[in-house]
């Protein structure tokens, strides 16, 4: 079994009022192919790719909740043909050790976004297309609204 591969990402979206950042570091190891992950904290994502957050203790990291680690995996879901050529159809352990948002400038929405723009980097495949919106009627301060429909994966 290897070492992990960091990488750090930077996510930003800034179109109208106010924007969200995101800078995440996650890390990924090709896992034997006789050694699967057997840790309850482990999420299978799809067949060979897994997730286990693994999230340092703030202030240097913040904390996920579980609906928010939920949306960073469906985001590598989006984009998990494209993870599991890079590696050769290998099993895949995904980590995220740090997080950085600002809580009052964050939709979880991103989190998929950020996922997706972290396994581009990591893995070395063009950023697919995610369009957003600013929906300034969405009270009190308004809304981005992502389209993922160009990523679904039929």
């Amino acid at each position: 079994m290897r070492e992990f591969i960091w990488k750090q990402s930077r996510y930003k979206l800034f179109l109208k009022r106010w924007g969200i950042a995101i800078i995440l570091e996650a890390g990924y190891k090709i896992l034997s192919e006789t050694k699967r992950p057997v840790q309850t904290e482990i999420i299978q994502i799809a067949d060979n790719l897994y997730f286990y957050p693994s999230l340092q203790p703030w202030p240097e990291s913040e904390q996920l909740v579980a609906e928010e680690v939920l949306c960073f995996c469906k985001g590598l879901e989006f984009v998990r043909s494209n993870i599991s050529r890079a590696v050769e159809n290998h099993p895949c352990l995904i980590t995220l050790r740090s997080i950085h948002f600002s809580a009052c400038d964050m939709q979880n929405e991103a989190l998929i976004a950020c996922a997706i723009q972290w396994a581009s980097e990591a893995f070395d495949f063009s950023m697919p297309e995610i369009k957003a919106v600013f929906d300034n009627t969405q009270l009190p301060c308004g809304k981005y609204i992502y389209d993922f429909s160009a990523l679904v994966q039929n």
